[in-house]
């Protein structure tokens, strides 16, 4: 049986903590470091590794290296454009950092060790009880444990929210949106309303999928995307998986799924985006023709879970979607 999310998370956490230890004996036995200086050495080695990543993967999505000129997404309208600014150097530096913490504790605690932890219930004083439940659908190799820094607030705001885990971890977007097509069917049947899709990265994949495969019938309120890379992401290439090579730009997929889309199917989604993503890059990935648009800066891809400003704007884009279903 193939590992979930939780577990390949579970043993990258015990490889880089048995690679730290390793590190530390070698410094006791060859250099005679106390143990003390040397498991910091090893701590600080691993998580110097890791800060390098999420570095070099800024890099190459923010230039959209890999990418083919022809596969780059359509230039976006100009008022859309035009909130594309570059980042003065300590708003660069905040970002890289918060995205590194964000992907530490997302990775390295959340999804491992608390894949199980349950959502928190809907505030029913607030006006927004009124509001169709809320299916949050992660992205590419997580589970909905993701949601665990972004779900209390959307519970506070009056949202009853359901979660879903695609597996397995590396299987084809179209066997997922199956999947999700039956959440949303046994949602509608237990609520008596359509739920609202709020999707990370390539759940907004999932959910247009989805959506397609669902045609007339009355299974979604709306599709909220964050951080989905619509035209494919540049470090796609580097990934594992079926789902990997669907998310590459340019992929025969890709245009497949937006060939069978309509005006009115994309009228229905409002997507959310950083024109710094660490991950769904190139830049304008994020954009996708005929759908509503919050662009946001200075924001990481993981970090969309959890900052501020991405909060708010989900917040404010399940309002708008809410209001439209009334």
């Amino acid at each position: 049986m193939s590992l979930g999310a939780a577990g390949i998370r579970r043993v990258a956490v015990t490889v880089q903590a048995a690679a730290a230890l390793g590190i530390a004996a070698a410094l006791v036995r060859t250099a005679a470091w106390p143990w003390p200086g040397a498991l910091a050495a090893g701590a600080g080695l691993i998580l110097g590794g890791f800060a390098c990543g999420i570095a070099i993967a800024f890099a190459l999505s923010g230039r959209g290296l890999w990418v083919a000129r022809c596969d780059h997404p359509p230039a976006p309208p100009a008022e859309l454009a035009a909130t594309r600014r570059p980042l003065r150097l300590a708003q660069a530096l905040r970002c890289y950092a918060t995205e590194c913490l964000a992907v530490l504790r997302m990775f390295d605690w959340l999804q491992p060790f608390r894949a199980r932890t349950p959502f928190a219930p809907a505030n029913h004083a607030r006006p927004g009880r009124d509001a169709p439940p809320v299916l949050l659908v992660h992205g590419y190799a997580c589970g909905q444990a993701i949601w665990l820094d972004m779900q209390p607030a959307l519970a506070a705001a009056g949202y009853r929210c359901h979660g879903i885990d695609l597996e397995p971890v590396f299987g084809d977007i179209d066997d997922y949106a199956h999947a999700l097509l039956a959440a949303m069917r046994r949602i509608r049947a237990e609520s008596g309303r359509a739920p609202l899709l709020l999707c990370h990265s390539m759940g907004g994949l999932v959910a247009r999928a989805a959506l397609r495969l669902a045609g007339d019938e009355d299974l979604c309120a709306g599709i909220v995307t964050l951080g989905s890379p619509h035209h494919g992401s540049a470090l796609a290439r580097f990934g594992g998986g079926h789902n990997a090579r669907q998310m590459r730009c340019g992929s025969p997929w890709l245009r497949a799924l937006a060939a069978a889309e309509t005006p009115r199917l994309r009228a229905r989604m409002i997507s959310i985006f950083s024109w710094h993503d660490s991950i769904a890059g190139p830049p304008c990935t994020g954009w996708l023709d005929g759908a509503g648009h919050i662009p946001l800066s200075g924001i990481g891809h993981v970090s969309l879970l959890r900052h501020p400003a991405a909060v708010r704007a989900v917040l404010d884009a399940l309002a708008e979607l809410s209001a439209r279903g009334r």
